[in-house]
């Protein structure tokens, strides 16, 4: 089958046989069929088409740099599966030229789905220090007066982040910063401090606390960085 003919097939919604030929598709595209034949997959107006596009968005990483701005409008899907994978995407795909996009995507810390808000602390733990502070910049002007303009004044890019910074933000009123505080702790500096990761279990809330649990115990630690005190870490046991 003809790379072309895989994309038909993903295109027609009854089309049940999908998880071995999307994987065709996704090599296809690593292999160089061009980028842009992704393009009627996520702007499909099938939601179980969008889906298999925005999976593989997610799967392709920068290589849908093109296709930034189709991909950030399913930010706004209603299905949270769509907007799990479009963050995904974004988060590898966008630069800090991305500012629009990128102040869209934070605000997505106070999505209603618990699996979506994951995805963002992820974001938060991977982006660039300029992706992340332009993201910081744009949702502060996107939303004026919102907890973004409270994140915009404490967070600087050019400045280290605090521990008395990251026990502010963890035991904030407004749970979307607290996962912000989550996601900060979680951010790779030369170790990643587990003080920082202690604040925020410290501040009591389930959510959080099965966050950073999760990510010491897993996968959610990048490859590069290092623990500081591994050996003796309560958040391993």
């Amino acid at each position: 089958m003809t790379p072309q003919k895989m994309i038909e097939r993903l295109l027609e919604p009854e089309f049940e046989d999908v998880s071995k030929l999307i994987w065709d598709v996704y090599g296809q595209f690593y292999d160089g069929f061009p980028i842009a034949n992704l393009r009627p997959l996520i702007t499909s107006p099938s939601e179980e088409v969008l889906r298999r596009g925005a999976f593989l968005a997610n799967e392709l990483g920068w290589k849908v740099r093109a296709l930034t701005q189709e991909i950030a409008a399913l930010l706004d899907c209603s299905n949270s599966g769509i907007r799990f994978y479009a963050i995904g995407a974004l988060t590898a795909c966008t630069t800090p030229e991305d500012g629009e996009v990128l102040g869209k995507l934070l605000q997505h810390l106070e999505d209603p789905d618990s699996g979506v808000r994951w995805r963002m602390v992820e974001f938060v733990r991977l982006a660039g220090s300029k992706q992340f502070s332009a993201a910081i910049k744009n949702a502060a002007l996107q939303r004026p007066d919102s907890i973004y303009t409270e994140i915009s004044k404490v967070i600087r890019w050019s400045m280290p982040v605090s521990e008395a910074q990251v026990r502010g933000l963890a035991n904030h009123s407004d749970p979307g910063v607290r996962l912000l505080a989550a996601g900060i702790a979680l951010r790779p500096r030369k170790i990643i401090d587990e003080k920082f990761a202690e604040i925020v279990l410290e501040a009591g809330e389930p959510e959080l606390s099965d966050l950073i649990s999760r990510a010491f115990q897993h996968h959610a630690i990048p490859i590069d960085a290092e623990f500081g005190r591994v050996e003796k870490s309560r958040l391993k046991d």
